[in-house]
């Protein structure tokens, strides 16, 4: 039996190979439990991938396979020739926290920029930032066992039966269990999730704001906040409330659209549940203002005492290891132990800890990576290295990204070959989950070793592997003398050492293990200024649109498809792109079921095949996970407007119009 984590959704389910996966019944965050896809993952491990480095200095011409030690020093050369503020790193979130650990010490430290970012900017970055706001730190507050005693749980912008499956049918068990537990889902579309809740908030997308500051108004006219606990513990409150009183029930339901006795209830249930659990995924953070309706929502538990045994706002972790990547410090200002390259004492700690030159880190935080898009196309960024993603189907604005792939030298790391493969100039195959070992963190702070049950095909490497042989052709092989990932591990961990995710005192083999107590402010004392958490004034900007198109996942596949789409037991049902349309727009519009769409924003334009459904009037919705080889990659149609704070790309709010039968659309039409 070979013990690992699913390499999905960020449950982070601990699982066994025994000739085939079932679920580790040991395992103490999901004692078992797991979903369909990782059951198929040993038939799709070894279909389309990539065996040996690929070269091509002109991406006009063929690749021509090459060995590893002329990989390494192209990789040389062009780093050498390059000086830092030219090159950029593009992490993931599906890397183990080695991996990323290695590749981050290489990058700030011994490369000096802090050009590197990950994925998690698409998913994690916003409720990273709110936490920190709030808390003044990152990591979710509660646990998963926290899950097993609520009697109330509110989901925001997410779908968790679809997207966050163990969690969600650990809710419904709950649920089984207690008669009176209630599950409230709020979303624009009236998804698998919300046809299990007792009530479904269908609000206009992008208003959650108002909502959150309508609930708080009501809690404060009602004297229903708990003055007691925000005396002691919260500051900001007469801030919070000043600006909150612009939406009252009479206002909010206007712009969300939704009845005032919705908003009542919910109210209610934030004021006298026993214990109340709020869970929320991309459809807050994928926002241009989702900062603020991250922090509107954490207002509500701050305002009502909600944390520990009385409830959490628990946000919902997109990937197996972007929670070890945001210990690690893998975005732009990050830096391991939850530091950050701003601040003066968390560089020179991290300089002396890798034993370089005081001042090797700089203080400001690199671009993000949409930042890095435009810097591409100005020739300010003159090399990309993309590591287990797909920028060329996830990034929003693709015209504007494809653009930039065909003008940067490019270098993919990858086990799969995918849709940006197809841009690159470098490619190098990685090691995937099963083939090499490592650590991942899952939402719930548990972290839990992934042992090799399987060998990488030909020249694969393990992703930490590629970085330290670098490390050794740049001539820094003292820095990088690990010869297996637990000296990295070992390494790493001292890192953490006094932080709020530390994990300095764990041991490699007796992991699965999580970091931290139940509740990581058990004490309700925060690493703040004054020790206290922060409630914050969250203003709501209103943006029109004729029709909204929302993006997001199917359910059986993940991402971009790279190893799920390579399951036929998986695809079944989801082999096209859609979308999904409002049952009475589509007869206003006489579209039926299975017509062509065409979904038009300024000169794009994709055609896309229709499928009617519950999903609120002229809100659409496109799964963004279909590549270039479908011809409808929905986030060419996305614009890269972003929340001003957490830098995350909005992708849950595009303005499109639409043509159907050579017409264009206007929203009078619509209405009939």
């Amino acid at each position: 039996m070979v013990p690992f984590q699913c390499p999905y959704c960020g449950v982070g389910c601990g699982l066994l190979w025994e000739e085939r996966v079932r679920g580790d019944k040991n395992h103490p965050a999901t004692k078992g439990d797991l979903c369909k896809k990782p059951v198929y993952y040993p038939k799709v491990m070894k279909k389309g991938r990539l065996l040996k480095p690929l070269y091509r200095e002109k991406k006009n011409q063929p690749f021509r396979e090459v060995d590893w030690q002329t990989a390494y020093k192209v990789l040389k050369q062009k780093i050498e020739n390059l000086h830092g503020e030219e090159l950029y790193f593009y992490l993931s979130g599906q890397l183990m926290t080695e991996d990323i650990y290695v590749a981050n010490k290489l990058v700030k430290g011994f490369l000096k920029t802090n050009n590197i970012d990950a994925n998690s900017r698409l998913c994690m970055a916003t409720a990273v930032s709110a936490y920190k706001l709030a808390f003044g730190s990152d990591g979710p507050p509660c646990s998963y066992e926290d899950l097993d005693d609520a009697d109330c749980f509110v989901f925001a912008g997410s779908n968790a039966l679809w997207t966050h499956p163990v969690i969600f049918k650990r809710i419904l068990k709950r649920k089984l269990e207690k008669e009176d537990v209630k599950i409230v889902v709020i979303d624009p579309i009236r998804t698998e999730t919300a046809k299990r809740a007792d009530m479904h908030v269908q609000l206009r997308a992008g208003t959650d704001t108002a909502l959150f500051n309508s609930i708080l108004y009501i809690l404060y006219d009602k004297g229903w906040v708990n003055k007691e606990f925000i005396g002691n513990y919260v500051e900001g409150f007469e801030e919070t409330i000043e600006e909150c009183l612009k939406y009252p029930p009479t206002v909010a339901s206007r712009i969300c659209q939704i009845e005032e006795e919705q908003i009542y209830k919910l109210a209610e249930l934030y004021a006298f549940s026993k214990k109340l659990i709020s869970l929320w995924c991309q459809g807050l953070n994928q926002s241009s203002q989702g900062v603020n309706k991250n922090l509107s929502l954490i207002n509500l538990h701050l305002a009502t005492g909600r944390l520990n045994e009385r409830g959490c706002p628990f946000s919902l972790t997109g990937q197996p290891n972007a929670m070890g990547g945001r210990e690690m410090g893998y975005l732009s200002n990050g830096l391991p132990g939850y530091r950050d390259v701003r601040r003066e004492e968390d560089r020179t700690f991290m300089e002396d800890f890798w034993g370089i030159e005081r001042g090797s880190i700089k203080p400001q935080p690199g671009p993000t990576i949409t930042e890095a898009i435009d810097l591409i196309l100005k020739g300010e960024i003159k090399f990309l290295w993309v590591v287990c993603t797909n920028p060329a189907v996830t990034l929003p604005n693709l015209r504007k990204v494809w653009e930039a792939l065909e003008k940067v030298f490019l270098v993919v790391q990858d086990a799969y070959w995918n849709d940006t493969c197809t841009f690159a100039n470098l490619i190098l195959p990685a090691a995937q989950m099963g083939e090499k070992e490592g650590v991942m963190t899952a939402s719930d702070r548990t972290l839990t070793l992934c042992k090799k049950f399987s060998e990488p095909p030909e020249e694969a490497k393990p992703d930490w592997v590629i970085f330290k042989e670098l490390a050794e052709y740049l001539g820094y092989e003292k820095y990088f003398s690990y010869k297996r990932s637990e000296d990295v591990f070992e390494e790493l961990k001292l890192s953490t050492k006094g932080k709020l995710c530390d994990i300095s005192g764990f041991n490699y083999q007796q992991l699965p293990r999580r970091r931290g107590k139940r509740w990581l402010y058990e004490e309700l004392s925060f690493p703040t200024d004054s020790g206290k958490a922060k409630m914050f004034p969250t203003p709501y900007e209103h943006k029109d649109a004729d029709f909204i198109l929302i993006t997001g996942r199917t359910k059986n596949q993940w991402h971009t498809m790279t190893r799920t789409g390579k399951s036929e037991e998986l695809l079944k049902g989801e082999e096209e792109p859609y979308l999904l349309m409002n049952e009475e727009d589509g007869r206003n519009l006489g579209v039926l079921e299975g017509d062509f769409v065409e979904v038009i924003v300024s000169d794009v334009s994709l055609k896309l095949k229709v499928r009617l459904g519950q999903v609120k009037r002229k809100h659409l919705f496109a799964p963004f996970g279909y590549g270039l080889a479908y011809d409808a990659v929905v986030n060419a149609l996305t614009k890269d407007v972003c929340d001003p704070v957490s830098k995350q790309p909005e992708l849950k709010f595009t303005s499109v119009n639409l043509r159907v039968r050579d017409r264009r659309l206007s929203l009078y039409e619509v209405e009939g």
